[in-house]
Protein backbone atom coordinates (compact mmCIF):
# COMPACT_ATOMS: atom_id res chain seq x y z
CA UNK A 1 0.00 0.00 0.00
CA UNK A 2 1.22 3.48 -1.21
CA UNK A 3 1.22 6.14 1.09
CA UNK A 4 0.69 9.92 0.45
CA UNK A 5 2.58 12.59 2.92
CA UNK A 6 0.83 16.01 2.74
CA UNK A 7 3.35 18.90 3.83
CA UNK A 8 0.32 21.56 5.41
CA UNK A 9 3.27 24.21 5.70
CA UNK A 10 3.22 24.76 2.31
CA UNK A 11 -0.24 23.72 0.78
CA UNK A 12 -2.78 25.09 3.98
CA UNK A 13 -4.76 26.94 0.22
CA UNK A 14 -5.84 23.48 -0.71
CA UNK A 15 -7.93 22.94 2.12
CA UNK A 16 -11.46 24.05 3.41
CA UNK A 17 -12.42 26.51 6.13
CA UNK A 18 -9.51 25.72 8.52
CA UNK A 19 -6.92 26.83 6.06
CA UNK A 20 -3.85 29.35 7.09
CA UNK A 21 -4.47 32.66 4.97
CA UNK A 22 -1.23 34.83 4.68
CA UNK A 23 -1.82 38.26 6.52
CA UNK A 24 -2.39 41.42 3.66
CA UNK A 25 0.50 43.63 3.75
CA UNK A 26 0.28 47.23 4.73
CA UNK A 27 -0.04 49.64 1.95
CA UNK A 28 2.75 52.93 2.57
CA UNK A 29 2.41 55.82 0.45
CA UNK A 30 4.98 55.80 -2.40
CA UNK A 31 7.99 57.44 -2.22
CA UNK A 32 7.18 60.03 -5.09
CA UNK A 33 3.88 60.77 -2.70
CA UNK A 34 5.90 61.30 0.33
CA UNK A 35 8.40 63.96 -1.43
CA UNK A 36 4.90 65.51 -2.94
CA UNK A 37 3.25 66.21 0.37
CA UNK A 38 6.87 67.45 2.08
CA UNK A 39 6.73 69.99 -0.71
CA UNK A 40 3.15 71.14 0.12
CA UNK A 41 3.84 71.47 3.91
CA UNK A 42 7.20 73.50 2.94
CA UNK A 43 5.34 75.39 0.59
CA UNK A 44 2.73 76.22 3.26
CA UNK A 45 5.01 77.43 5.68
CA UNK A 46 7.24 79.35 3.19
CA UNK A 47 5.06 81.14 0.79
CA UNK A 48 3.85 83.99 3.59
CA UNK A 49 7.56 83.84 4.95
CA UNK A 50 8.58 84.72 1.01
CA UNK A 51 5.45 87.15 0.48
CA UNK A 52 6.44 89.31 3.74
CA UNK A 53 9.83 89.40 2.63
CA UNK A 54 9.16 90.90 -0.54
CA UNK A 55 7.03 93.45 0.53
CA UNK A 56 9.62 94.36 3.37
CA UNK A 57 10.51 98.16 2.89
CA UNK A 58 14.07 98.95 2.72
CA UNK A 59 14.48 100.31 6.01
CA UNK A 60 18.43 101.39 6.00
CA UNK A 61 21.14 102.44 3.54
CA UNK A 62 24.47 101.66 4.59
CA UNK A 63 27.05 104.46 2.50
CA UNK A 64 30.78 103.50 2.72
CA UNK A 65 33.75 104.63 0.77
CA UNK A 66 36.82 107.54 1.74
CA UNK A 67 34.95 110.51 1.01
CA UNK A 68 36.27 113.92 0.19
CA UNK A 69 34.58 115.59 -2.56
CA UNK A 70 31.16 113.24 -3.24
CA UNK A 71 28.94 113.00 -0.15
CA UNK A 72 26.97 110.54 1.38
CA UNK A 73 24.20 112.67 1.42
CA UNK A 74 24.39 112.70 -2.55
CA UNK A 75 24.71 109.12 -2.56
CA UNK A 76 21.17 109.13 -0.87
CA UNK A 77 19.86 111.70 -3.13
CA UNK A 78 20.54 109.60 -5.67
CA UNK A 79 19.49 106.23 -4.76
CA UNK A 80 16.64 107.34 -2.47
CA UNK A 81 13.79 107.46 -5.94
CA UNK A 82 14.54 104.01 -6.24
CA UNK A 83 13.80 102.00 -3.20
CA UNK A 84 10.31 101.92 -3.29
CA UNK A 85 10.06 98.07 -4.45
CA UNK A 86 11.25 97.09 -1.33
CA UNK A 87 14.40 95.14 -0.44
CA UNK A 88 13.27 91.93 -2.86
CA UNK A 89 11.86 93.76 -5.92
CA UNK A 90 14.51 96.64 -6.10
CA UNK A 91 16.78 96.72 -9.04
CA UNK A 92 20.38 96.82 -7.58
CA UNK A 93 21.79 97.62 -11.43
CA UNK A 94 19.61 100.64 -11.28
CA UNK A 95 20.67 101.76 -8.28
CA UNK A 96 24.57 100.88 -9.10
CA UNK A 97 24.57 103.60 -12.08
CA UNK A 98 21.95 105.89 -10.58
CA UNK A 99 25.75 106.24 -7.97
CA UNK A 100 27.72 105.89 -10.72
CA UNK A 101 25.95 109.30 -12.23
CA UNK A 102 27.00 111.05 -9.04
CA UNK A 103 29.50 113.25 -10.13
CA UNK A 104 33.18 112.52 -8.70
CA UNK A 105 32.29 109.01 -8.42
CA UNK A 106 34.42 106.17 -10.38
CA UNK A 107 33.01 103.37 -9.13
CA UNK A 108 29.64 101.64 -7.10
CA UNK A 109 28.97 98.44 -5.33
CA UNK A 110 25.37 97.33 -4.28
CA UNK A 111 24.16 94.05 -2.52
CA UNK A 112 21.56 93.46 -0.16
CA UNK A 113 21.94 92.93 3.43
CA UNK A 114 19.33 90.68 5.38
CA UNK A 115 17.24 91.31 5.95
CA UNK A 116 15.82 94.79 5.41
CA UNK A 117 19.23 96.72 4.47
CA UNK A 118 21.42 97.88 1.42
CA UNK A 119 24.88 98.41 1.54
CA UNK A 120 26.56 100.78 -1.15
CA UNK A 121 30.45 101.06 -1.65
CA UNK A 122 31.26 103.97 -3.24
CA UNK A 123 34.96 105.08 -4.59
CA UNK A 124 36.20 108.57 -5.78
CA UNK A 125 37.77 109.83 -9.10
CA UNK A 126 41.17 110.35 -8.03
CA UNK A 127 42.94 112.95 -10.52
CA UNK A 128 46.90 112.82 -10.93
CA UNK A 129 47.09 115.20 -13.73
CA UNK A 130 45.73 117.54 -15.78
CA UNK A 131 45.09 117.10 -19.62
CA UNK A 132 45.81 120.19 -21.41
CA UNK A 133 43.09 120.41 -23.72
CA UNK A 134 40.60 119.54 -21.17
CA UNK A 135 39.73 117.35 -18.44
CA UNK A 136 41.62 115.32 -16.10
CA UNK A 137 43.23 111.88 -15.61
CA UNK A 138 43.29 109.05 -13.08
CA UNK A 139 46.30 106.69 -12.50
CA UNK A 140 45.15 104.42 -14.59
CA UNK A 141 44.90 106.92 -17.31
CA UNK A 142 40.65 107.63 -17.61
CA UNK A 143 40.15 110.72 -18.74
CA UNK A 144 37.20 112.76 -17.07
CA UNK A 145 35.92 115.83 -17.47
CA UNK A 146 33.78 116.80 -14.45
CA UNK A 147 36.06 118.81 -11.43
CA UNK A 148 34.24 117.17 -9.06
CA UNK A 149 37.28 114.42 -7.71
CA UNK A 150 40.30 113.83 -5.68
CA UNK A 151 43.20 115.08 -6.02
CA UNK A 152 46.05 113.20 -5.42
CA UNK A 153 47.97 114.26 -2.30
CA UNK A 154 45.04 116.61 -0.94
CA UNK A 155 46.10 119.33 -3.73
CA UNK A 156 44.30 121.72 -5.46
CA UNK A 157 43.66 121.15 -8.62
CA UNK A 158 45.40 124.22 -9.94
CA UNK A 159 48.50 122.46 -8.67
CA UNK A 160 47.88 118.84 -10.95
CA UNK A 161 50.80 118.67 -13.68
CA UNK A 162 49.99 119.23 -17.16
CA UNK A 163 50.31 117.05 -19.59
CA UNK A 164 49.93 117.57 -23.28
CA UNK A 165 49.84 115.10 -26.36
CA UNK A 166 48.19 113.88 -29.05
CA UNK A 167 44.34 113.01 -28.19
CA UNK A 168 45.29 108.69 -28.38
CA UNK A 169 48.31 109.25 -26.43
CA UNK A 170 46.89 110.12 -23.02
CA UNK A 171 48.02 106.67 -20.78
CA UNK A 172 51.62 106.97 -22.88
CA UNK A 173 51.99 110.65 -21.68
CA UNK A 174 50.88 110.13 -17.87
CA UNK A 175 53.11 106.75 -18.03
CA UNK A 176 55.97 109.22 -19.24
CA UNK A 177 55.10 111.46 -16.69
CA UNK A 178 55.56 108.95 -13.67
CA UNK A 179 58.92 107.64 -14.82
CA UNK A 180 60.27 111.14 -15.27
CA UNK A 181 58.86 112.14 -11.57
CA UNK A 182 61.06 109.05 -10.38
CA UNK A 183 64.37 110.03 -12.55
CA UNK A 184 64.57 113.33 -12.30
CA UNK A 185 64.14 113.41 -8.28
CA UNK A 186 67.80 114.33 -7.93
CA UNK A 187 67.28 117.62 -9.01
CA UNK A 188 64.58 118.06 -6.17
CA UNK A 189 62.57 120.02 -7.88
CA UNK A 190 58.62 118.45 -8.37
CA UNK A 191 58.00 118.13 -12.20
CA UNK A 192 54.92 120.30 -13.48
CA UNK A 193 54.21 118.96 -16.73
CA UNK A 194 55.36 116.62 -19.08
CA UNK A 195 54.49 117.22 -23.24
CA UNK A 196 55.16 114.52 -25.95
CA UNK A 197 55.29 116.08 -29.37
CA UNK A 198 53.92 113.86 -32.67
CA UNK A 199 57.48 113.67 -33.60
CA UNK A 200 58.45 111.84 -30.71
CA UNK A 201 60.14 114.73 -27.88
CA UNK A 202 59.71 114.77 -24.71
CA UNK A 203 59.67 118.22 -22.76
CA UNK A 204 59.26 117.91 -19.16
CA UNK A 205 59.51 120.99 -16.87
CA UNK A 206 60.67 121.18 -13.42
CA UNK A 207 57.86 123.74 -10.91
CA UNK A 208 60.36 126.43 -10.43
CA UNK A 209 63.08 125.51 -13.01
CA UNK A 210 64.50 124.65 -16.36
CA UNK A 211 62.91 122.94 -19.20
CA UNK A 212 64.26 119.63 -20.03
CA UNK A 213 64.40 118.04 -23.77
CA UNK A 214 64.91 114.14 -24.60
CA UNK A 215 64.12 111.45 -26.97
CA UNK A 216 60.44 109.45 -25.99
CA UNK A 217 63.34 106.36 -26.52
CA UNK A 218 65.91 107.75 -24.44
CA UNK A 219 67.43 105.05 -21.96
CA UNK A 220 66.21 105.74 -18.17
CA UNK A 221 69.95 104.66 -17.16
CA UNK A 222 70.89 107.66 -19.27
CA UNK A 223 68.31 110.02 -17.75
CA UNK A 224 69.38 109.38 -14.44
CA UNK A 225 73.21 109.90 -14.44
CA UNK A 226 72.43 113.17 -16.56
CA UNK A 227 69.89 114.49 -13.56
CA UNK A 228 72.22 113.71 -11.00
CA UNK A 229 75.10 115.50 -12.91
CA UNK A 230 72.81 118.28 -13.16
CA UNK A 231 72.29 118.86 -9.91
CA UNK A 232 75.69 118.62 -9.45
CA UNK A 233 76.85 120.81 -11.47
CA UNK A 234 74.32 123.65 -10.98
CA UNK A 235 73.33 122.93 -7.77
CA UNK A 236 71.82 126.23 -6.31
CA UNK A 237 71.22 127.46 -9.65
CA UNK A 238 68.70 125.53 -11.51
CA UNK A 239 66.35 128.48 -10.80
CA UNK A 240 68.51 129.96 -13.54
CA UNK A 241 68.43 127.32 -16.20
CA UNK A 242 66.19 127.97 -18.85
CA UNK A 243 66.68 124.71 -20.98
CA UNK A 244 68.36 121.50 -20.71
CA UNK A 245 69.23 119.29 -23.57
CA UNK A 246 69.66 115.43 -22.97
CA UNK A 247 69.34 114.65 -26.89
CA UNK A 248 73.14 114.59 -27.09
CA UNK A 249 74.42 111.17 -26.99
CA UNK A 250 77.34 111.57 -24.44
CA UNK A 251 76.07 114.34 -21.97
CA UNK A 252 73.62 116.72 -22.37
CA UNK A 253 73.41 120.35 -22.69
CA UNK A 254 72.45 124.17 -20.57
CA UNK A 255 71.10 127.33 -21.87
CA UNK A 256 71.00 130.01 -18.98
CA UNK A 257 68.42 132.63 -18.87
CA UNK A 258 69.19 135.76 -20.47
CA UNK A 259 69.44 137.80 -17.07
CA UNK A 260 71.65 135.18 -15.79
CA UNK A 261 75.39 135.27 -15.87
CA UNK A 262 76.78 133.58 -19.34
CA UNK A 263 73.60 132.93 -20.65
CA UNK A 264 74.94 130.79 -23.95
CA UNK A 265 73.91 127.20 -24.23
CA UNK A 266 76.93 125.01 -22.70
CA UNK A 267 77.31 121.24 -23.30
CA UNK A 268 78.25 119.19 -19.91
Amino acid sequence: MSTTTVDFSTRTADFGPGRRVPPRPVRRPRPGLRALLAVVVALAVAVPIFAGVVALPVRAVKISGEFVRVSRADIERAVEPLLAPGVIGIDVDALRRAALDVPGVREATVRRAWVDSLEIWVVERVAVARWASGGYLEIDGTHFTTSDFTTSGGAPDDALPVLVGPEDSRQRVLDLHVALERLLAPLGLPLAGTELTPRGVVYATLDGGPRLVMRHDARERDIEVYARTLAKVMAGRLHEVERVDFRYPAGFAVRMKADAAGSSEKPA
